[in-house]
């Protein structure tokens, strides 16, 4: 088994299909123009960006409670701690924490969550909520690796996640029945009508499982509703809006639960936005006024609520054939408040800062684009960000792009990424600290990419991380255990990638990965190597799925420490029927590995959903 996965080292995939049950759509890059993470139109064959689109249709298939569970599967580099049934959960006992190309960290504030296209983080905590995504009305995830502050903003340190919620409108209803194992239980239902210049689009999902040991069971409900209106040709006005109420379980571990109680929360979780987008034939743009909010309950007495407001702008201009420019704003209002009516400093202060905290942040980019001949791209651009700590930040980029040959390119590129601290380590505990600095991180990628005929794509980069002032809990005065948040170390960190895409016979299709990273000491669930492998078959009214991953050197904490045996999960999907009504069969870790992502907490071993999936 080791020698196989040796042997695949060198190679990475993805795959597509014209059958329309499965049109796992590939984006051919000779031709391709996208408008990456709804801000900037691109041309994908003169990119200097590693850029994946993952579809609806992949999403499907290789997610079970979360996107997030694909994009750790179709992105050479990711790695998304997971380690229950179904649902990661928030806080100490919580999962979900994203790495590109060993930034993102536990929680996750090194890697953006877009929602169609503006950011989706925790008020205080700084960090999305995963569990709130869902999978089950995402159109697609767009996959962005390497620092990307410049268009961004803070938190796109090791790249950026963008999830876009569209309507299919020529569906009326949809709907989706899975049971599975550990009692597992999944119900997705959906309506949409469209009539005239408006349509209508509403959603409801639930989500819950007993977890493969005690005390790791979740539940989630998840409504979301929405309106657009095509006001002409060019100006089209949309709403949306969600609420997630989801409770978790999580056992504790060794002498820290010596009364049983285990670890438990109650989130309620709402997101808003209205969007104003327009589209001509040389200028491509949108305004988005948007909201989140939550109030989370933990077992031991934490409470928070906590809020976002904010103003994204955003326009794309075609100046000639030769020179395009694309610009934007961005304005946020967060905070909140946070309580522990159960903890208490020796000097009988409350533990937790109950004083409502808040911040506001603009920043404002130009990038251009240059193509002075056939053969060379050029891009440059530059960001301002200022916020109310009085912490402003100047975040440039630049890239070239060579393509001597149609199926050929060459790529460089540099790109800074900076994340601001949270209010959680501004404020909230003893451990908090109101002199932090944002961290910082210079990012440059070179490599190249090769097409032949649309069966086949190969993908090789190269990077390396040069990252400043981490924000870390350091042990201040040993040996008394007080703990502060300091700006305290730098890391430099490289690595590489190839991804390889090949059709061999037209209904199947073979996708396989491998990445390398030198993490530093930044080493916590940044695996040194990964190779994961896709293979698809659609044909008629069939559909076979073979997907899965290998991780070798894992840590479960920075400096190489709490190391983790090697594991490999190999997971399939059969499906039978049509687009309209089919069947499927899905299994989880079918080799029934039994393997720990954390020290001491057995991840799941093998389980089998079945499920019914309608759409009128």
């Amino acid at each position: 088994m080791r020698s196989f996965f040796i042997l695949l080292m060198m190679f990475s995939f993805t795959f597509a299909s014209n059958h329309a049950m499965d049109s796992l759509k590939v984006y051919n890059s000779q031709d391709s123009i996208v408008i990456i993470a709804n801000r900037y139109s691109a041309s994908l064959k003169n990119s200097a960006d590693s850029y994946q689109i993952i579809p609806g249709k992949i999403l499907e298939v290789m997610s079970s409670h979360s996107v997030l569970e694909a994009v750790d599967l179709m992105s050479p580099s990711a790695y998304v701690l997971d380690k229950k049934v179904m649902g990661y959960g928030v806080g100490t006992a919580g999962a979900g924490a994203l790495n590109l190309r060993g930034l993102g960290g536990q929680p996750n504030t090194g890697v953006l969550v877009l929602l169609n296209g503006h950011p989706d983080v925790m008020g205080i905590f700084g960090h999305p909520l995963p569990d709130v995504y869902g999978n089950s009305d995402i159109y697609q995830a767009e996959v962005l690796t390497g620092a990307s502050s410049t268009i961004f903003g803070s938190h796109a340190m090791g790249g950026v996640v963008n999830l876009t919620t569209l309507p299919l409108y020529r569906q009326t209803f949809k709907t989706n029945i899975e049971i599975g194992s550990f009692n597992t239980q999944r119900l997705d239902m959906s309506v949409a009508r469209q009539w005239n210049k408006s349509g209508f689009f509403a959603t409801y999902s639930l989500k819950q499982s007993d977890g493969h040991i005690k005390q790791t069971d979740f539940k989630s409900r998840h409504y979301q509703a929405g309106w657009q209106y095509q006001i002409n040709a060019n100006w089209n006005l949309s709403l949306q809006g969600r609420y997630v109420p989801y409770s978790f379980d999580d056992p504790s571990r060794g002498e820290t639960d010596k009364l049983g109680i285990h670890r438990f929360g109650k989130i309620r979780r709402g997101t808003g936005e209205l969007i104003l987008a327009n589209k001509d034939s040389r200028l491509t743009g949108s305004t988005q006024f948007y909201t989140n909010f939550g109030r989370h309950e933990f077992y031991d007495g934490f409470q928070a609520n906590d809020f976002t407001y904010g103003l994204s702008s955003y326009q794309h201009f075609i100046f000639n054939e030769k020179m395009q420019f694309a610009g934007g704003i961005d304005v946020m209002r967060f905070g909140g408040k946070a309580k522990n009516r159960f903890a208490f400093l020796p000097n009988g202060k409350p533990v937790v800062n109950t004083d409502l905290h808040q911040m506001d942040s603009f920043g404002g980019y130009v990038v251009g684009f240059y193509t002075p001949f056939r053969m060379l791209h050029l891009k440059g651009g530059i960001r301002y960000q200022y916020n109310t700590l009085a912490l402003s930040t100047i975040s440039p980029m630049f890239g070239i792009a060579l393509r001597p040959y149609p199926q050929f390119k060459l790529y460089a590129s540099y790109g800074n990424g900076f994340r601001t601290p949270t209010l959680m380590e501004l404020y909230l505990f003893p451990s908090a600290n109101s002199d932090l600095k944002n961290e910082n991180v210079n990012n440059y990628e070179s490599g190249m990419e090769y097409t032949w005929f649309g069966r086949l794509s190969w993908r090789v980069a190269a990077f390396y991380n040069q990252i400043e002032n981490i924000i870390q809990a350091v042990q201040i005065n040993p040996p008394t255990p007080v703990m502060k948040f300091l700006n305290s170390g730098n890391a430099n960190q490289w690595g590489w990638e190839t991804q390889i895409r090949y059709r061999f016979i037209n209904p199947a299709y073979i996708q396989l990965s491998y990445a390398f990273l030198e993490a530093d000491q930044l080493t916590a669930f940044n695996p040194r190597q990964q190779v994961k492998y896709m293979f698809a078959y659609t044909k008629s009214m069939v559909g076979v799925f073979l997907y899965g991953k290998f991780i070798h050197e894992l840590y479960a904490a920075n400096n190489n420490q709490q190391p983790l045996s090697d594991y490999n999960v190999v997971s399939g999907t059969v499906r039978l029927g049509s687009n309209n009504l089919n069947l499927y069969l899905k299994v989880l870790n079918i080799l029934d590995r039994r393997y720990e992502v954390l020290p001491g907490y057995p991840a799941p071993g093998r389980q089998m959903r079945f499920g019914l999936r309608f759409n009128y």
